[in-house]
């Protein structure tokens, strides 16, 4: 049997970290090497996830600097922290994987203007790439820093992506209508995220200044060099996990439902974690898969598209796993689930 490629998580103790070390678990050609961690250092992983096996005690996330025995290296931390520890990195060090924002911009001034603080590594930006697989697969492949997208932008530019290449969109803004579960949030306890406070009910927040907002608009200009303007406004659902992307995107008065359909089919076709759908998605039809359904329908002047996404899997760790295939040469479903359970 050929070696396996050696993986360290920083940041192993949160939602993503955590569903990192299940989905590594079942990959056939990786071991989880090293795991840490900040307020939760010195724990075990199993006391923290029960659904997981003994894997050990979490390292501080300090000592990551002088982890010199990894071939990847996934960040799972706050913004500000994972550039931070890679400017502290052995050299060479890992091919990095930052589940967080300090990969999502290729510009230093950019980061600092949407997350209102210095980059730890500059210097490392210029080759870095952003981690939407669908979108930028070439250069995921070659890089050694990637930035996997928020999960709203996942949901949100899976179903953007055909029409924006295609040309069939108009000028005026992209209107987007966001919903996730709470696991969205993170693993930390706030008031906002208490069950009595998310139970029975459903909110909107930060409506059209939200950072995923620059976000979204920045890879557009990367993937056609040019952006509309997005209007989005995200809301709390009363899940664990599950995100629904509403997209509404003006269509230009020459494109045809068949066309639309065409377009959908094509970009299936390239893309082995999009399937189109019949009926609009539910969140619960792709929970704990890496795939994204879509569905698109067209009326006066309005592409309306679709998605559904498991924010853990295809919005964070699903989808820098499928980054990581890319970076070793392997097929990028490796070790990746395409179906969930049901109910």
């Amino acid at each position: 049997m050929s070696k396996k490629v050696k993986v360290g998580i920083a940041g192993a103790s949160g939602y993503g970290g955590g569903e990192l070390v299940h989905l590594l678990l079942n990959h056939p050609k990786v071991a989880i090497a090293r795991l840490s961690a900040e307020s939760n250092a010195g724990e075990r992983l199993s006391s923290l996830f029960p659904n997981l096996p003994d894997l050990g005690i979490l390292e501080k996330t300090s000592s990551v600097s002088s982890w010199n025995d990894l071939d990847i290296l996934f960040t799972a931390l706050p913004a500000g922290m994972s550039s931070r520890i890679v400017s502290m990195l052995p050299k060479p060090h890992p091919v990095v994987i930052d589940l967080g924002p300090d990969y999502r911009f290729r510009e230093a001034d950019d980061f600092k203007r949407v997350y209102h603080m210095e980059h730890g590594s500059p210097e490392t930006l210029p080759f870095s790439s952003y981690g939407l697989v669908e979108g930028n697969r070439e250069s995921i492949a070659g890089s050694r820093y990637i930035g996997s997208p928020g999960c709203f932008p996942t949901g949100a530019l899976l179903g953007i992506l055909p029409f924006l290449r295609s040309g069939f969109l108009g000028k005026t803004p992209f209107i987007v209508d966001g919903k996730s579960g709470v696991s969205g949030a993170g693993r930390g306890l706030t008031v906002d995220t208490h069950y009595p406070e998310i139970a029975e009910g459903m909110k909107a927040y930060k409506p059209l200044v939200h950072r995923h907002v620059p976000e979204m608009e920045n890879a557009m200009r990367m993937f056609v060099g040019d952006a509309n303007q997005v209007l989005f406004v995200p809301h709390l659902m009363p899940l664990n996990r599950g995100l629904i992307s509403t997209i509404y995107l003006p269509l230009l008065d020459h494109v045809t439902p068949d066309m639309v359909g065409a377009a959908l089919l094509e970009y299936q076709d390239e893309n082995p974690f999009v399937r189109i759908v019949e009926n609009p998605p539910n969140s619960s039809h792709v929970r704990g898969t890496n795939r994204v359904d879509i569905h698109a329908v067209t009326g006066k002047g309005t592409l309306v598209v679709m998605t559904a996404i498991d924010n853990l899997v295809k919005g964070a760790a699903g989808q820098a796993i499928q980054s990581m295939n890319l970076v070793l040469g392997e097929d990028e479903m490796t070790g990746l689930p395409m179906w969930g359970g049901f109910p």
